[in-house]
């Protein structure tokens, strides 16, 4: 019943994650059901309202109500769902198990028995692949029409509840390697850009704050109100904000806690209070991890000469070329460790060595 217990939590998770909840206890097992027999579509109009639920609990009470039939159906179900991120951990693909989740169960259930439908279903799945392309990946190959719009909903739901720390080498370590992870992961998954935000899902009440709170047209307030609608329902930072968002992460939880972890509010400008490490971008080692700056703005350089950098309201967050932008200088960020490289970008010898500094000075968000 352990393998039945962990599915029941994968389709628990993934419904109760979404913001149409729940009525009744009676409603979620009903719920649950549904998806183990018929298609998630047909569970949507059901039901609507607020509750929090325990999920072991939920768990326990649908294992008690399932039939022999829905059980074993239960099992299938998450022994391929296992396959399948086996399979994405081979091919260092981890931080696209969420989106596979919410494809399996939702929408590729009923493909579980085609020959081949795992090797199949991994290869929908590639680096720095953009949900668009997957979409059109699945539909494709399994002749199914699921809508863009529609997963991307149900990734905001899901990823608005918790932030995932698979994929990271080590969630209770803050280091280089998983800060270069998360920012790419931020970037796939199109967060966007709102000044002063570090990681919030955005919405027209986080909106106004915003703008109240920077009302300049360069800022959150202005313009830049109306054009921040754009990222309803994601995920927003602002340059430093990137960072803090990966600085502040609580893996426990899932959630991220401002001020946390040793790292306090700092500005793009201002992390150079606290920075031990720097030089100019010419001398910039190739080390990913590493922060570039330019006044007023910063970016996480991620390796192969590319920069993630959450760039403006408009743009939100994106990848570059490090040789395209006018950055003039790099740093490593406080209470980052970072592990020895010798390799440097601009092609000469320098080694950067293991460190943990605390940002310690608080400001007004900058960037």
């Amino acid at each position: 019943m352990a393998a039945v217990g962990a599915a029941l939590k994968k389709i628990a998770v993934a419904i109760l994650s979404n913001p149409r909840n729940w009525k009744t206890i009676g409603g979620i097992i009903l719920g649950i059901i549904i998806v183990v027999v018929t298609p998630f579509a047909a569970i949507l109009a059901l039901f609507s309202g607020n509750i929090e639920v325990n999920p072991d609990r939920l768990t326990e009470i649908i294992a008690e109500n399932l039939t022999e039939e829905q059980n074993s159906r239960l099992q299938m179900i998450n022994d391929t769902m296992t396959e399948v991120e086996e399979k994405l951990d081979e091919r260092d693909l981890s931080e696209y198990k969420v989106h596979a989740e919410v494809l399996y169960l939702f929408f590729l259930v009923d493909k579980s028995e085609d020959e081949n439908f795992v090797m199949d279903f991994v290869r929908c799945f590639r680096e720095n692949s953009s949900n668009e392309r997957i979409i059109a990946r699945v539909n494709r190959k399994f002749d199914t029409e699921i809508e863009l719009e529609e997963f991307e909903k149900m990734i905001t739901s899901i990823n608005g509840a918790r932030l995932s720390a698979d994929g990271m080498i080590d969630p209770t370590v803050k280091n280089s390697t998983d800060l270069v992870f998360w920012c790419k992961r931020a970037c796939d998954n199109g967060w966007g850009y709102v000044y002063g935000g570090y990681g919030q899902l955005c919405t027209e009440e986080y909106l106004d704050r915003q703008a109240q709170l920077f009302p300049g047209d360069n800022e959150a307030g202005g313009q830049m109100r109306t054009v921040g609608e754009k990222w309803i329902g994601k995920r927003v930072v602002d340059c430093i904000g990137l960072i803090k968002s990966y600085a502040w992460y609580d893996p426990e939880s899932g959630e991220i806690i401002a001020g946390s972890n040793g790292f306090t509010d700092c500005g793009a400008n201002s992390i150079w209070n606290n920075v031990t490490e720097s030089g100019e971008i010419s001398s910039m080692p190739d080390t990913p991890g590493l922060a570039v700056w330019m006044d007023g703005h910063i970016g996480v350089y991620v390796g192969k000469g590319e920069v993630v950098e959450a760039q403006g309201t408009n743009e939100g967050v994106v990848k570059t070329q490090l040789s395209s932008r006018s950055w003039t200088k790099w740093l490593k960020i406080p209470n980052i460790e970072y592990e020895s490289e010798e390799s440097s970008y601009a092609g000469s010898q320098t080694e950067s060595s293991r460190q943990t500094s605390t940002a310690s000075r608080q400001e007004s968000r900058s960037g």
